[in-house]
């Protein structure tokens, strides 16, 4: 799959790239062809100017001084260039041939045409026309289809951009899922091996005499059976999410009630490390509709993650305040913290805060992804605070219904 990302990203920078090229070589080539046909039409326009020229030469009487030349032939080129709508910013002269011009223009700012006038009463000489080389003039010929075809570019760059990004989400999920593949074999290996081992006991003969020793297996078998089934039921929450047939059973409950609930079962774990909980249940309303089983699936996990992410004795407070027409709820621990990069990414799917390559606890990545999914259903809301080595405060806040 990364080979793959990495060969697909490197083809279309190559195609865009090459796409730039052609659309910039299009460019120069059309309007290099562009100044040719103008040149070119230039040319025979001239031939036109020089028949006219020499009809009406004449008519004119060989004393006619260089002013009245000049005026006929500016009405001449004046009338052909507007009559063809090309440009009528020019200059011209005309001179004797073999003579110095007296214009000077820059090369590069006009273009130089030359016709010679030669006429049947014996009039020669050479017709210099100077006509200003405007770029813009031009570029406004293949304007629309220089505008066009940017636009292609441009819907190419952003469909390039929307399949990377594609690739590289798919490439991601791909790895969070293998990962979590591979942390679920890993979490089911554990309670298995060690209800086997438990079972194996208990058919020892000498094991089923002894009924302290088989309390204390049968005692293992039952925890790591209930281990088993929090975990396929939290697999089981999530597939129910994913394809929308979770339902929740909104019922009228007491906040503080079920936290209370929440906290007496937690306890034992929080003593067994000498850590505390205090409570500081403050909210004045503590009647809600709420899922009473899903609403304490919450209080515990958060709980729970608040032990697994603090050193040594862990330190927790959970709180209500009335807000906003709804109760706040927070959990707040000592623990370890969360990086500013990884916060808003907790609540995702599979996603783990880890260290280094190594994962420092155990866990699919579900718990806080299905917290948000349930608080969400409830019309209510979840926020995170947290600094590093100072530990973290969730917040929950539900509406009334």
């Amino acid at each position: 799959m990364k080979s793959s990302y990495k060969k697909m990203s490197f083809l279309s920078i190559i195609t865009f790239v090459g796409v730039l090229l052609l659309q910039a070589f299009w460019i120069m080539d059309s309007y290099t062809e562009r100044q040719a046909h103008f040149k070119e039409h230039i040319h025979n326009v001239l031939d036109e100017v020089s028949k006219d020229y020499c009809q009406s030469q004449t008519k004119i009487h060989s004393s006619d001084t260089a002013i009245y030349e000049k005026e006929r032939m500016d009405s001449i080129l004046n009338l052909k260039l507007i009559q063809i709508q090309e440009l009528s910013n020019y200059q011209f002269e005309i001179a004797d041939q073999n003579s110095k011009r007296n214009i000077k223009l820059e090369k590069k700012k006009y273009f130089h045409f030359t016709e010679d006038l030669k006429c049947a009463n014996g009039y020669n000489k050479t017709l210099h026309l100077y006509i200003l080389n405007d770029k813009s003039y031009f570029i406004s010929s293949i304007l629309s289809w220089v505008i066009l075809s940017s636009l292609l570019i441009i819907i190419s760059i952003v469909a390039l951009f929307y399949n990377l990004s594609f690739l590289r989400q798919q490439k991601k999920m791909a790895q969070i899922k293998s990962d979590f593949i591979s942390n679920m074999t890993h979490e089911l290996k554990t309670p298995i091996a060690t209800i086997s081992v438990a079972s194996e006991m208990l058919m020892n003969d000498k094991v089923i005499d002894d009924r302290k020793k088989a309390n204390r297996y049968a005692t293992i078998i039952h925890e790591e059976n209930l281990r088993l089934k929090k975990l396929v039921n939290r697999v089981m929450q999530i597939a129910l999410f994913e394809n929308g047939t979770m339902r929740i059973s909104i019922k009228e409950l007491d906040v503080h009630k079920y936290i209370e609930q929440s906290v007496k079962a937690i306890k034992m774990i929080i003593d067994k490390r000498e850590g505390q909980i205090n409570t500081q249940l403050e909210a004045q309303s503590s009647i809600y509709q709420l899922d009473p089983s899903h609403f304490r699936n919450i209080i515990t996990n958060l709980m729970e993650n608040a032990i697994k992410y603090s050193k040594g004795k862990p330190e927790i407070s959970i709180s209500t305040v009335d807000y906003s027409e709804g109760i706040l709820i927070s959990i707040e621990d000592k623990g370890i913290g969360i990086e500013k990069k990884y916060i808003d990414k907790i609540f995702n799917q599979f996603f783990r805060v880890e260290t280094g390559n190594v994962h420092n606890t155990k866990g699919f990545g579900l718990g806080l992804y299905y917290v948000r999914r349930i608080v969400e259903a409830h019309g209510g809301t979840i926020k995170v605070y947290s600094t590093i080595g100072e530990g973290s405060r969730f917040e929950i806040y539900f509406p009334r219904l």
